[in-house]
């Protein structure tokens, strides 16, 4: 939901900045020029009806927005009709050329914003030839074009990289957090693939932090982290589900495969080097399955929480099935 909400926004912002463009431009370059070809009063028209359709009209604006998004082409088709009627006028009325390829590029779409360059380039060329333009220019300014949707999409892509980092990762332990958990365990129940997920509580962690001090205890947390990238796939997800307590995610991995990838991760910190200082500090897991244990997120973490509890309750460091 949050996602196509984004999406609708992004399409309603672009429709604006269109209409926006439209009302800017037009009124100043008519009066500043009066003696241009009467056709781009009609384009200009056109134009500007379209741009109010789209912002007017959203359902109309992400139809066209579906697959291949057509409003790029009725975009550089406009642009190109004002280079065909009004030559004078190429280098400035090529430079909207920019606004589709930018916009698809910030918007992460790198397919698209190469296809979109590649039309804007073909129909700025056939106008030029039309025209009996000088091409080297022309040329030189669709290399530019390519430039520029590889330099946007570049920086789009690092951004949303950046931002999917912010937004997902745990900054001290480097894995997941709470949020990519939960939209991970909904995504596999959605899909209806199984899985299995392990809930892991530190023993004695609170202790440790009232003796040795929080510095010591985030250092602990650093290393079981470690630990338990080395002892899944990358398909796992792996998780700090609260303060002192993680989650695992095996796709496809029965409760069996589960509780000995468990022993492995218990067993490794329990020998760390790293750990050694730290040996009052052990760990209590809790194992559910989807779909035997549940049917929905709420029931598989509640089934492997309260296997987590069966694990506490037995003298601790110790995995227990549901």
């Amino acid at each position: 939901m949050t996602s196509y909400k984004v999406k609708m926004d992004f399409s309603q912002n672009t429709s604006f900045l269109r209409l926006f463009v439209c009302v800017l431009f037009f009124p100043c370059f008519f009066l500043m020029d009066k003696s241009v070809s009467p056709w781009l009063y009609l384009i200009a028209g056109l134009t500007f009806i379209y741009a109010i359709i789209l912002l007017m009209f959203p359902k109309i604006n992400n139809l066209l927005s579906k697959g291949f998004p057509l409003t790029v082409i009725f975009d550089v088709l406009f642009i190109s009709l004002f280079i065909y009627f009004e030559k004078r006028y190429t280098l400035a009325f090529s430079l909207f050329y920019i606004f589709p390829i930018v916009t698809l590029g910030f918007n992460n779409k790198t397919l698209w914003t190469y296809l979109a360059t590649t039309f804007a380039g073909v129909a700025y060329l056939i106008v030029a030839i039309i025209n009996k333009l000088t091409l080297p220019p022309i040329i030189l300014q669709i290399i530019i074009f390519l430039i520029l949707a590889f330099y946007t999409t570049t920086i789009a892509k690092n951004f949303h990289t950046s931002c999917f980092l912010m937004a997902n990762l745990d900054t001290l332990t480097k894995i997941h957090n709470r949020r990519y958990f939960n939209n991970s365990l909904s995504t596999l129940i959605n899909k209806n693939i199984p899985f299995s997920l392990i809930l892991i509580d530190l023993d004695n962690f609170k202790l440790l932090n009232d003796t040795e001090g929080h510095n010591h205890g985030d250092y602990v947390l650093k290393i079981i982290a470690d630990i338990m990238k080395q002892y899944t796939r990358n398909t796992d997800v792996i998780a700090r589900f609260g303060g002192d307590e993680f989650a695992i995610i095996l796709p496809e991995t029965t409760k069996e495969k589960s509780k000995a990838i468990a022993e492995r991760i218990r067993n490794s910190v329990m020998v760390n080097p790293k750990f050694i200082p730290y040996s009052q500090v052990s760990l209590s897991m809790g194992i559910a399955t989807f779909p035997n244990d549940g049917e929905n997120m709420e029931v598989i973490i509640e089934k492997a929480d309260e296997a987590l509890y069966v694990a506490k309750s037995r003298g601790k460091n110790y995995i227990h099935l549901y």
